[in-house]
């Protein structure tokens, strides 16, 4: 535990200049992911590496549960497509889009029968600096690459009115398909 918030508080000292040349090595199984992203030189790759490997994580918790409990389309709350009614994404055979941060929701249903994967158990997720920990958090209802360019981004504004703009289409072509 000691280790993982030291990670958290110094991780961004890693991603410096000044250990550019440097490879990290562990024994540590709880911490070869860790240590994997930070050997990841490349910022746009590592970004890749970390969003990637806890969608894995995720899915292979899930593998084999129906997790939701979808039967003929209803989920456990009896609603047809469940939290992803909203999602202009969706379709039969389930979601297309690997989104992290669909995969981190879970309703309260879902919640009591299981022991869900939460946010602050993805330890390799504290790699990410506030602002792309907050797009993690926010970011619904996107397709991976959307997702991730939202990450790459340097500014904050320029990506919050990205996902804005997303979520008022959403909602729009959502609405237009209902009627």
């Amino acid at each position: 535990m000691v280790v993982f918030m030291y990670i958290n508080k110094y991780s961004f000292i890693y991603k410096t200049f000044i250990f550019k040349k440097v490879y990290f090595k562990t024994n540590n199984e709880d911490l070869k992911l860790i240590v994997d992203a930070l050997n990841i030189k490349n910022n746009k790759k590592r970004i890749n590496y970390i969003y990637d490997t806890c969608c894995d994580i995720i899915d292979n918790k899930y593998k084999n549960i129906n997790i939701c409990g979808f039967n003929c389309h209803k989920c456990l709350n009896n609603i047809e497509n469940g939290c992803c009614k909203n999602c202009m994404y969706q379709s039969i055979n389930g979601c297309p889009s690997k989104n992290l941060t669909c995969k981190l929701f879970y309703c309260s249903k879902v919640k009591e029968k299981y022991d869900v994967i939460k946010y602050e158990d993805l330890k390799l997720l504290k790699l990410f600096n506030l602002k792309q920990r907050y797009i993690i958090q926010i970011d619904y209802f996107a397709k991976r690459e959307e997702v991730l360019k939202d990450l790459y981004s340097i500014s904050f504004i320029y990506s919050f009115i990205r996902i804005l703009i997303r979520q008022i289409k959403n909602i729009y072509l959502i609405n237009k398909n209902k009627i």
